[in-house]
């Protein structure tokens, strides 16, 4: 399965991998690992960084660590960072400028 991550940290992350990220995420329990959509996110419903990444992990495999929401019209995993890093390499799926106003332009 074809995943993505937007991030402003890219250079490091094809060079080191995934840091371990860790969050509330509107729970009572604190939670650690990357986040991954089966989709790009766009601006109002991802972070708004720059870089798209995209990994292939097999769907088998990250289902357990899918977070469900019915309202949602993509699909997004909280994956363990070790087994984000094992399915290196990673690869830039898109680059963009945001600006402040959160508008999304391609770089050329």
């Amino acid at each position: 399965m074809l995943l993505y991550h937007r991030t402003h940290n890219a250079d490091a992350i094809l060079a080191e991998g995934f840091k371990d990220g860790a969050g509330y995420y509107m729970t009572d329990r604190l939670w650690s690992g990357v986040w991954l959509s089966d989709r790009p996110l766009d601006v109002n419903e991802g972070p708004k960084c720059y870089t798209l990444l995209a990994v292939e992990i097999p769907e088998e495999t990250i289902l357990p660590y899918e977070w469900v929401d019915e309202g949602k019209p993509y699909r997004e995993f909280l994956v363990p960072v070790e087994l984000a890093n094992r399915h290196r390499p990673f690869s830039v799926a898109q680059e963009s400028r945001i600006s402040v106003e959160g508008k999304v332009g391609r770089e050329e």
